[in-house]
């Protein structure tokens, strides 16, 4: 055999070696990039339980607002004499 041929032998066993290293590691690179994945998913599931928990808590706060009886609570505090309680025109977050 010649020097060029060596050559080209050495670099061919070279990447073959190199492209037999890269299937054998590859599942377990696939393995552990599931896993951090997995561990995002179950922190922004958590995160979106939180923040669906405030969400209703803000809703109920709203609705405690706009109830009747805290506007009559709050008009007599301002000295806004009424006759009677105002009447809701509109839901709120509703259409026009």
């Amino acid at each position: 055999m010649n020097r060029t041929s060596n050559g080209k032998l050495i670099l061919i066993g070279i990447f073959v070696a190199v492209l037999l290293a890269t299937l054998l590691s590859s599942p377990i690179w696939l393995q552990n990039r599931y896993l951090i994945l997995m561990n995002e998913k179950t922190k922004l599931t958590r995160e979106v339980a939180i923040l669906k928990g405030e969400v209703q808590k803000k809703d109920l706060h709203n609705e405690e607002l706009s109830s009747l009886p805290r506007i009559a609570e709050v008009a007599s505090l301002n000295g806004i004499s009424l006759k009677s309680v105002p009447l809701k025109v509109m839901a709120v977050g509703g259409n026009p």
